[in-house]
């Protein structure tokens, strides 16, 4: 089988895919592998694979590129260019073999909880939800037993540490890691220790608190710069359903549940400052 050195007409930079190629394979570790393969003229071989590195596969477009394998094809009718400083220079040839491998990232492609509405984020870029459970107690003033409701100071109550003075509070650790980021923005510390000023992943407001976030390295399939940032978003969800929602800003008293202010330089403000979560990922 042979291909004529020049580039070949019709055909986007050149290329295009040969017999054999579109080999699936469904493994239940990563549902799908599947290799296309295309030849075309090594001097376009670069462009092509920029632009293909991000396109999904045209029938299944939940798979994309995972890898690409570029080598040159060696026949009759191709020629090659030896460098004469290796150190600065590689073999050229006429025609490259271009191998692409698809596969599933199941964390960019799943569809999140109910109710659950998927923040803005950058183009370029994807959000991972992870969840995990977690849990308060916290002390009850008016607490009393059942048959002492008027609260005889004669009749034996609780001591301090008792569990009946105390009320276990539900929390969520949700964490969304903003992965694809090309560098990590500075205004991520303007929302630490803030909550949510508006509903934000479903949730009421000043029902979110900011804990932190943090930072890890993470390579993509991009020729220019193939370094990226995986940033972790730290959350922290506590919201009482006692004709509330109650949030971050309210605790429980003698008398119910009230807001909770705090004396600062500026006069009273609440605990937490609020913040507008949705221009987090922008």
């Amino acid at each position: 089988m042979e291909f004529q050195s020049q580039p070949m007409a019709n055909t986007l930079f050149g290329f295009v895919e040969i017999s054999g190629s579109n080999n699936t394979t469904l493994d239940a570790s990563n549902v799908v592998q599947i290799d296309r393969k295309f030849v075309g003229p090594a001097a376009r071989v670069i462009p092509f694979v920029r632009y293909m590195s991000k396109k999904s596969h045209p029938v299944a477009r939940w798979a994309y590129p995972v890898s690409i394998r570029i080598e040159p094809y060696l026949g009759d009718a191709t020629r090659s260019v030896i460098p004469r400083d290796p150190s600065r220079a590689v073999i050229g040839y006429d025609v490259a073999i271009v191998t692409i491998t698809y596969g599933v990232n199941t964390q960019a492609i799943a569809l999140w909880p109910e109710g659950w509405s998927v923040p803005h984020h950058r183009r370029g870029t994807w959000l991972e939800l992870r969840l995990d459970s977690s849990g308060e107690f916290m002390q009850i003033e008016s607490a009393a037993w059942e048959d002492n409701k008027a609260k005889d100071p004669a009749y034996p109550i609780p001591e301090h540490g008792s569990p009946a003075l105390q009320l276990y509070i539900p929390q969520q650790r949700i964490t969304v890691v903003w992965h694809g980021v090309p560098w990590v923005p500075k205004y991520l510390d303007f929302y630490v220790s803030k909550v949510n000023a508006k509903e934000f992943l479903g949730k009421p407001a000043e029902t979110l608190l900011f804990e932190n976030y943090s930072i890890q390295m993470e390579t993509v399939l991009d020729l220019n710069y193939p370094v990226r940032w995986a940033v972790s978003c730290n959350f922290l969800y506590r919201c009482v359903q006692d004709h509330g929602p109650h949030g971050w800003n309210e605790e429980l008293r003698r008398d119910g549940w009230r807001r909770v202010f705090v004396r600062t330089v500026y006069g009273l403000r609440p605990r937490y400052d609020s913040a507008d979560f949705n221009r987090l990922f922008r």
